[in-house]
């Protein structure tokens, strides 16, 4: 008591920027086709907003909407993952049964889109993409943020060089080419820019 006491001034801490994560050469892919995959998440809401079910046209993009999902993202995507990449792994993991359930979801969102146009039922189409947004917008956070850098730390140099010549083969076999997705996309993101 009676004492002056001087308080030191706080040390400004440094700014930390989020750390970047560095993907190997097949995990960095899969990232990339992710980018794909969230600008048609992106769009889904103008679509909703958009779309008339009376219109062939509008059924028309809506369909080719559930193509890109069936085609790219689990097709192109998604078989990757199952039939090579998790193949690396214990199947009992619970992040890959996740992974799993993530995708058998997805799928089954992309049927009922599919059958809601058939029915032109608004309602449930809007429902299903609405849906398949929020389950793929949050999927892929996980994997590009939790999965794919704990494969990263998991897998040898031999592996990961086994993964990435698996993933080029699966391309080339494949049949067709990721472009027509992307102008797909494109097309969209034209249509409804403001």
């Amino acid at each position: 008591p009676g004492k002056v006491i001087t308080i030191p001034p706080l040390k400004k801490k440094k700014e930390t920027r989020p750390k970047q994560i560095r993907y190997s050469p097949p995990m960095k892919a899969l990232v990339e086709e992710h980018r794909l995959i969230k600008r048609w998440l992106a769009l889904i809401p103008e679509v909703i907003e958009h779309i008339d079910l009376e219109s062939e046209e509008d059924r028309q993009l809506v369909l080719q909407g559930v193509d890109f999902i069936r085609s790219y993202a689990d097709r192109y995507h998604h078989a990757k993952e199952e039939e090579i990449l998790f193949k690396y792994f214990d199947q009992n993991l619970d992040i890959l049964k996740v992974m799993y359930e993530d995708h058998t979801q997805g799928r089954s969102h992309a049927k009922a889109v599919a059958e809601a146009v058939e029915k032109k039922d608004r309602a449930a189409l809007c429902d299903h993409l609405n849906a398949y947004r929020g389950l793929l917008f949050e999927h892929i956070r996980k994997e590009d943020e939790i999965l794919y850098p704990w494969m990263d730390r998991s897998l040898s140099i031999t592996q990961i060089g086994e993964i990435y010549s698996r993933f080029r083969e699966t391309d080339e076999k494949i049949g067709y080419s990721p472009a027509r997705f992307e102008a797909f996309v494109s097309n969209l993101e034209n249509r409804f820019k403001k």
